[in-house]
């Protein structure tokens, strides 16, 4: 249906401009003046139909409120009133409904709010063709604030649907230049542009220039936006319309202007945007970098770092690939909680750092691990305090200094105990005065971590140790998260993610350039595998096909503790929640000398002392033997056929 083009001689006013650029406030401000009736958003300038808005209505709910808020003041209706006063309307133009409005208000001018123009650049030019006497308020804001406040509000999303804007700045930067199309062919008398920022940090001369425009005497009632209702809330029964932070208000907060800026990083914008904000007024280059944007670079940089050792990698089979790459990530994900969930000194606490779907460095499935950040220096100790369980195989506490070094260490046979097993350690880099009941610990000053190890020879039937720390003296006030701290630890974790990776890959580098010859134990130095030093290692790659085995014999060495552990080529324990990978000495069946013979196999081979390797036909097994005691017994190995070993 076409409609007639209606011409209406009355005054009106439409305030224009993108969402989150101050309309709402100005529209409290027109309110206060005695010749204006500004009532909150109507949504009827987009549409030349009542059931054009209706349908627009029926997805956007809660922007319904504002038609009816303007009859419950016209005609003093109730809630239920208002609601069928709307729903009378649904056959009309709203060229009717506005006369109807203007009929309503006597000799007030109406001024009506419109954000969504933006959108609607045809219906901009349609309402220049019906109010030919028309003003209309253009209310421009810095682009970062803009967007910071589109990022952070409310349903922020709902602002896009349906628009052929699809973010914060395009909409910012879009809108403003529809706006700047259309009063380009109006009259320079018919439109006023201006600033936010002058709006909130001088209200009076903003408003003397918007009242000049539209013909009006200036009251000082402008500049008192939060006084009285102004139909900021709703009546009771209906939803408070607008922007829900005017009921925080009480007077204009000139630091507005300024405030949403603080998070705002320039670089997220492009040319096109900055060129514009120039025009305005705005040099967006000026604005200092957010404290966030230090997260943001270590984010970036260590992302980068990521993408880098990916690329990196080169392993022997498809699968050895595909856990380098598992690996990756989890070593990502720990390093990122390391430094960045446990990286205070002052308020230290353990956390565990091996388990079933977090392995470096040769993990032991025998073997809990746990880690705790502090540093040394003068004047600063630790205690860590706990219990030992009776018929614990191994407890081990060692401190690493900067560059991953291995520090002062000790284990149970030189921790104090009492009867229940109860301890205290004292950790310092000072001299540590001999106490009753307390073992010392002492550093050279550049510890940055304590690990303390457990190893089981049954999980089941031996139960963990209890473990407490704490920084001695005078408590330190817990330091707020802040952006700068937060990007140090990213940087840290960047650091230690590389090395990890890089560390982790060594014995490998060694088994391809030839260094360490195949299907061969050979002494691992503990320094490259971050172990306690009480461990003696003998590592062997092996390799072996389809319907094969490969067959390690042997002897249980002298020690604390032994076993047999499988590993891919980053030195990453098979899944042990899955299948048999790691065989200790109170699990091996050995014969009467002590003497044993394993199998490594795709498939149970029916034998006893089965590792199953897992899917790999390639693979590191580790020997590891804890507090040896003389020589470790030799180590032979043998490919074989799975059908000859039954």
């Amino acid at each position: 249906m076409k409609l007639s083009v209606p011409v209406f001689e009355d005054p009106i006013v439409f305030v224009l401009g993108v969402a989150r650029s101050g309309t709402t406030l100005l529209r409290l401000m027109l309110a206060g003046h005695s010749r204006l009736f500004c009532p909150p958003e109507m949504v009827l300038a987009p549409f030349e139909t009542m059931a054009e808005r209706h349908a627009l209505l029926e997805r956007r709910f809660w922007e319904k409120g504002g038609l009816r808020r303007t009859f419950i003041e016209l005609e003093g209706l109730e809630v239920p009133a208002a609601k069928q006063r709307v729903a009378e309307l649904h056959e009309r133009s709203v060229a009717e409904v506005y006369a109807l409005l203007n009929e309503g208000i006597g000799e007030r001018v109406l001024v009506d709010k419109c954000p969504h123009l933006v959108n609607y650049p045809d219906a901009l030019r349609r309402l220049a063709r019906w109010f030919p006497n028309a003003r209309f308020l253009w209310i421009v804001r810095n682009p970062g604030s803009v967007i910071r406040s589109l990022h952070n509000v409310n349903m922020s999303e709902a602002l896009f649907e349906g628009s052929a804007y699809t973010s914060a700045e395009q909409l910012w930067r879009g809108g403003n230049q529809a706006i700047a199309s259309f009063v380009a062919e109006l009259p320079a008398r018919s439109w006023l542009r201006f600033r936010y920022e002058d709006l909130v940090t001088a209200p009076e001369a903003t408003m003397r220039d918007i009242c000049a425009l539209l013909g009006v005497d200036y009251e000082p009632a402008l500049v008192q936006p939060y006084a009285g209702d102004r139909m900021r809330s709703g009546p009771k029964g209906a939803r408070a319309v607008g922007d829900p932070n005017t009921a925080l208000r009480s007077e204009i907060d000139p630091e507005l202007a300024t405030r949403w800026l603080a998070g705002f990083d320039h670089r997220s914008v492009d040319a096109q945007t900055k060129a514009l904000a120039r025009g305005y007024g705005y040099e967006l280059d000026e604005i200092p970098l957010p404290g966030l944007s230090a997260v943001s670079d270590a984010m970036a940089q260590l992302f980068a770092k990521v993408v880098e050792l990916e690329q990196g990698i080169g392993m022997p089979d498809d699968l050895h690939d595909l856990e380098a790459r598992r690996f990756l990530m989890r070593m990502l994900a720990a390093t990122v909680e390391t430094f960045t969930e446990y990286g205070d000194p002052d308020h230290p606490s353990f956390h565990h750092v091996i388990g079933p779907t977090r392995k470096m460095f040769g993990d032991c499935p025998d073997s809990d691990v746990v880690r705790a950040r502090l540093r040394l220096g003068p004047g600063r100790s630790y205690r860590i305090s706990g219990r030992i369980p009776p018929g614990t195989v191994y407890v081990g506490a060692l401190l690493h200094r900067r560059g991953g070094k291995i520090g002062a260490h000790c284990n149970d046979a030189a921790i104090t105990r009492d009867e229940e097993g109860r301890f205290e350690l004292r950790v310092s880099a000072d001299e540590i005065a001999a106490a009753p009941g307390v073992t010392p610990l002492r550093g050279e000053g550049d510890e940055t971590e304590i690990v303390i190890r457990q190893y089981f020879g049954d999980r089941r039937s031996e139960a963990p140790i209890e473990l407490d720390i704490e920084l001695l003296g005078d408590p330190i006030p817990a330091a707020p998260l802040t952006p700068e701290r937060y990007a140090k630890g990213l940087q840290h974790a960047g650091r230690m993610l590389a090395t990890t990776v890089e560390r982790s890959q060594l014995f490998h580098k060694f088994v391809t350039a030839g260094a360490l010859p195949i299907k061969q134990f050979h002494s691992g130095s503990g320094e490259r595998l971050f172990p306690t030093p009480d461990n003696d290692y003998r590592i062997c790659w092996y390799r072996f096909g389809p319907e094969q085995a490969f067959v390690i014999r042997g002897a249980l060495p002298k020690a604390r503790y032994f076993s047999l552990c499988l590993y891919n080529a980053w030195l990453e324990s098979f899944d042990y929640t899955r299948h048999t990978i790691c065989l200790n000495h109170t699990q091996l069946r050995t014969n009467a000398d002590g003497e044993f013979s394993v199998v490594l196999a795709e498939r149970d081979p029916g034998v006893p002392n089965w590792l199953d390797t897992a899917g790999h036909h390639a693979g590191f097994v580790l020997a590891r033997a804890l507090l040896l005691d003389g020589e470790a017994p030799a180590l032979t190995t043998e490919t074989l056929w799975l059908k000859d070993l039954a």
